[in-house]
């Protein structure tokens, strides 16, 4: 709650105006961006003066900020204000929920990735870090141990999941890495069609498309991963088209409904 002094009675008032409260947000918003990640911004009492506002104004702007993950508020010994920084996670979370609540459909979100997945492939394959290169030819190796036709379809969505990540961050392009996270987040929250239950034969197909696009990323044949992407592309979504169709199908049957018996 926030202590004002309230003229009118002479006493102080747990309600301060949200004006404050905002505007000391966005304060320790700048203060944090200006900062590096981890820094530490000052004690409470430093930040008091600082901001000139009241203790409870201060602490709950300062709760608004740590739900940006902007800021981390550490109590005790070595306690004080910490500028933070939001996680891929946490800002993929948020905009890929917004479009589940705005009815988008998993072929509107394919549609769109579509577009992006080949550009991505294509700076991948001239990615040169070799950290992130050591990781793909982890990731290549692993799947010659796959078995599709015996592993739950999780599985395979979780390798997918995986892989789209590894060549997000391969790019070094922070905004393809965003909108391949949120698309990805997306399909995980569309719990209605599931593209790999029950079809060993996609899972298989599948496994050879990563195996392909994985060679030629690690080649750094740019031109063959734009390809095969592409292709990849057109293969999903005749798969999602296909799902979408038997959804609807399963929702125009008529419910049979039972006599009652008393």
């Amino acid at each position: 709650m926030i202590n004002q002094d309230d003229h009118r009675t002479g006493q102080q008032s747990v309600i301060a105006p949200m004006s404050m409260v905002a505007n000391t947000a966005v304060r320790l918003t700048k203060m944090s961006i200006a900062a590096g990640d981890g820094d530490y911004l000052g004690a409470e009492a430093d930040l008091l003066k600082i901001l000139g506002v009241s203790r409870p104004t201060l602490r709950q702007a300062a709760k608004v900020v740590e739900n940006d993950r902007l800021l981390s508020v550490r109590r005790g010994a070595g306690g004080g204000f910490y500028a933070a920084r939001p996680s891929a996670r946490d800002a993929i979370q948020a905009p890929a929920l917004w479009l589940k609540l705005q009815s988008a459909t998993l072929e509107q979100i394919h549609d769109a990735s579509r577009l992006i997945y080949p550009q991505a492939a294509t700076l991948a394959a001239s990615c040169e870090d070799p950290a992130l290169i050591a990781e793909l030819q982890a990731f290549r190796a692993d799947l010659e141990t796959r078995r599709p036709g015996e592993e739950p379809a999780s599985e395979t969505v979780a390798s997918e999941v995986r892989l789209n990540d590894l060549i997000a961050r391969m790019t070094g392009d922070p905004v393809l890495l965003l909108f391949m996270g949120i698309s990805y987040s997306f399909g995980q929250l569309d719990r209605r069609i599931n593209l790999y239950r029950k079809e060993i034969a996609r899972r298989l197909l599948w496994l050879e498309i990563q195996r392909r696009l994985c060679d030629a990323i690690l080649a750094g044949d740019a031109v063959l991963a734009r390809k095969i992407s592409i292709k990849r592309g057109e293969t999903v979504s005749e798969w999602i088209h296909a799902a979408t169709e038997a959804a609807k199908s399963e929702q125009r049957r008529p419910v049979r409904r039972t006599a009652a018996t008393g």
